[in-house]
């Protein structure tokens, strides 16, 4: 038996059995210390021909819930102004407006208008004055005119001349500052220098007589001396 095996036994069958004993266990060594865990132990260039085409898109999912709203941002730029739009339509009438109270009248209708007298008890002021350069003893008449006319004359019993200094007579009251009346009262304020009133009278061309007509009076003086002068305010009174 071991002659037969002598006779097979030549350098060529050993170095053949010895080289597979080595390749089997030489795998197995390998096989057992590596082993790759991690694509950095593969070679860019390999693990790059390893990577596949990407896949086609899959189907969106369903939409996500509402955030929160943000803080508000600071104010921009003003923008440029806009162009002028047409002019719209005119609009309804609106509603007519409440009555106003009536106004205060006289006996031929309202002072502030045409033909109106001035109300009884209401009152209206001037001022009058003179600076005479005639000569001596001579007439002059000072005219005083009602802008708002009167209802009716005033006798001359109620139209009062006061001169600087004097009481102030019934039917007047004030001052030459601040002159006042009573209801169908002349009240009229002087200073005089060189001068003396005569007579006041109506200003009517129809009844020239004592007291003040509906549109004003005239005060009758006499100059005794030349450069004499008065002046003073006057207030009447509706009648």
């Amino acid at each position: 038996m071991f002659s037969a095996l002598r006779r097979r036994l030549t350098f060529a069958n050993v170095a053949m059995t010895f080289a597979l004993v080595f390749a089997m266990s030489g795998g197995a060594y390998a096989a057992s210390k590596f082993v790759i865990t991690s694509t950095k132990q593969i070679s860019p260039k390999v693990l790059k021909s390893l990577k596949g085409a990407n896949g086609k898109n899959g189907a969106s999912g369903p939409a996500g819930a509402t955030g929160t709203v943000g803080p508000q941002g600071p104010a921009g730029l003003a923008g440029p102004a806009g162009t002028r739009g047409e002019t719209g339509p005119a609009g309804p009438a609106g509603p007519a407006g409440a009555t106003g109270k009536e106004g205060k009248t006289g006996k031929e209708g309202s002072p502030w208008t045409v033909g109106g007298t001035l109300p009884h008890g209401e009152s209206e002021t001037g001022v009058w004055g003179l600076n005479a350069t005639t000569k001596p003893n001579q007439e002059v008449q000072i005219p005083i005119s009602f802008t708002i006319p009167l209802s009716a004359s005033v006798d001359a019993a109620h139209v009062h001349l006061i001169g600087l200094g004097e009481g102030t007579p019934q039917g007047c009251a004030g001052s030459a500052e601040k002159p006042e009346a009573e209801p169908g009262n002349v009240c009229i304020w002087g200073a005089v220098s060189g001068m003396e009133f005569k007579s006041i009278l109506t200003s009517s061309a129809e009844d020239f007589s004592a007291g003040a007509g509906k549109n004003g009076l005239l005060m009758e003086t006499n100059v005794p001396i030349e450069g004499a002068s008065g002046r003073g305010e006057w207030v009447v009174s509706g009648p």
